[in-house]
C-alpha cells in the first residue's frame, strides 16, 4: 500500500494574485435584461447555476431559454462587464427590509384577490407538514447537515425520509459515518410513527431551523451575496471583477473578500495541523487535479499544503503529480471547489475550525 493510500485510511485527528493586474472591465453593452441574465447564468455553469434555475417559474425559464438560444458567442470582455454591472446593481439594492406577515400581506394584496391572498398567507404562516418538507428542498445542504448533526435521531430520520433521495444522499455524506448510519436506521422505522408525531416534528423543524435560515433576496447583505457568487465563478473572471470593484468601490470590495473562501484562501484560513486531515478526506484524483492546477492559479496554497504534511507524503505526492501531468484549468478549478467542499464538511462536523480574518 502506498504511503498516500495509507494516510487516507488513518482516522481524522486567495486565487493567487496574477503577476500583472487584470485589465479593467469595459462598460457593459446595451442589451435586454434576459440576455444579461443568460450571460451570467452561462458564466456560472450548470452546477453553480442550478439552485438559481430551480427558483424560477416556467415563464421565467422560457425567457431564459429564449435569450440563451439567441446569444452568439460572447467574449470575455462582455461577460466580465455584464457580471460587474450586475454586482454593482446588487450592492445598490436596499438591504434593510421589515419582514413579517403584515408586510407580506400589504405587498401582495395589491396584486391578488382576497381568496388567493388568504390561501397564500395561510400556507406561508402554517408549519404544515407539506409546507415544511417543501421548504427543506431549498435549504443549503451544509446548513441542513449541521442541523441534523445536532438534532434528536428521530427528528433527523423523519427529515431525511421526507426530502428527495438525492438531497438525502448529499446531506448524509456530510455527516460522520456513525451518525449517518444512525439516521438511516431510524428511517426504516418511520412508517410506524403516528401521523401526529410526524406533524409535531415538522412544526419543530419549521420553528427551530427554517425560521432561522436566510430568506435570500434583499434580506441578505450585498457583500454576503456577492462573496457567495465569487466563490463559484472562474478564477480569471473573479480576478477581473474584483479589480473592477477595487476601482469603483474599494471598501465594498474588501468586505466582499472577507465573505469569500477560495482555494487561494486555504493558505491563510486553514491551520497547518488540519491539512493532513483534509488530504486524507479528499479523493486522491481530486487532490492531484487541485494541486496540479494550483501550480498556475494558487502556488501559495500548493506550497502551504506540501509544507504542512510529512516529507514522505509530500515526496510521494510530487512523484504522482509528475506522472499525472498537466490538467485543464476548468478541471483544476472544479477539483479545487470539491477540495473546499470537503473543508466545509469537516468544519461542520467539528473536525476543524477556519481562521477568522482580522477586521
Amino acid at each position: 500500500m502506498s504511503d498516500l493510500a495509507e494516510l487516507k485510511q488513518m482516522p481524522l485527528a486567495p486565487l493567487a494574485p496574477a503577476n500583472e493586474p487584470p485589465a479593467m472591465v469595459p462598460a457593459a453593452p446595451q442589451m435586454s435584461t434576459p440576455k444579461k441574465a443568460a450571460i451570467i447564468i452561462g458564466a456560472l455553469g450548470s452546477e453553480a447555476a442550478g439552485p438559481i434555475l430551480e427558483q424560477l417559474d416556467e415563464a421565467s425559464l422560457r425567457n431564459f431559454a429564449s435569450a440563451m438560444c439567441r446569444l452568439d458567442r460572447v467574449g470575455p470582455d462582455i461577460v466580465h462587464a455584464t457580471i460587474a454591472e450586475f454586482l454593482t446593481d446588487l450592492d445598490m439594492i436596499e438591504s434593510s427590509v421589515t419582514g413579517g406577515l403584515e408586510s407580506a400581506r400589504s405587498i401582495l394584496q395589491q396584486y391578488v384577490n382576497d381568496a388567493t391572498l388568504t390561501r397564500i398567507m395561510d400556507d406561508a404562516d402554517s408549519p404544515s407538514v407539506h409546507n415544511v418538507w417543501q421548504k427543506l428542498a431549498k435549504v443549503d445542504d451544509l446548513a441542513l447537515s449541521d442541523f441534523l448533526a445536532r438534532e434528536h435521531p428521530q427528528t433527523a430520520s423523519v427529515v431525511v425520509s421526507k426530502v428527495t433521495a438525492e438531497q438525502a444522499a448529499r446531506v448524509l455524506s456530510m455527516l460522520p459515518a456513525e451518525r449517518a448510519r444512525e439516521i438511516v436506521l431510524g428511517v426504516t422505522k418511520i412508517s410506524s410513527l403516528d401521523k401526529t408525531v410526524v406533524e409535531t416534528i415538522g412544526g419543530s423543524v419549521s420553528r427551530d431551523f427554517l425560521s432561522r435560515q436566510p430568506k435570500g433576496g434583499t434580506g441578505q447583505k450585498a457583500a454576503d451575496r456577492v462573496g457567495s457568487i465569487m466563490n463559484y465563478i472562474s478564477g480569471e473572471t473573479r480576478n477581473v471583477v474584483m479589480a473592477y470593484l477595487d476601482e469603483i468601490r474599494p471598501e465594498f470590495a474588501n468586505e466582499v473578500r472577507r465573505k469569500m473562501f477560495t482555494f487561494e484562501d486555504v493558505a491563510t484560513r486553514v491551520e497547518k495541523r488540519d491539512v493532513a486531515a483534509i488530504v486524507r478526506a479528499v479523493d486522491q484524483e481530486v487532490l492531484l487535479k487541485a494541486l496540479s492546477g494550483a501550480e498556475e492559479n494558487a502556488p501559495k496554497t500548493r506550497e502551504f499544503i506540501m509544507s504542512s504534511i510529512s516529507s514522505r507524503i509530500a515526496e510521494q505526492l510530487n512523484e504522482e503529480l509528475a506522472d499525472f501531468g498537466k490538467v485543464k484549468i476548468r478541471e483544476a478549478e472544479e477539483a479545487q471547489t470539491e477540495f473546499l467542499r470537503i473543508i466545509r464538511q469537516l468544519e461542520a462536523a467539528g473536525e476543524l475550525q477556519l481562521i477568522e480574518l482580522d477586521d
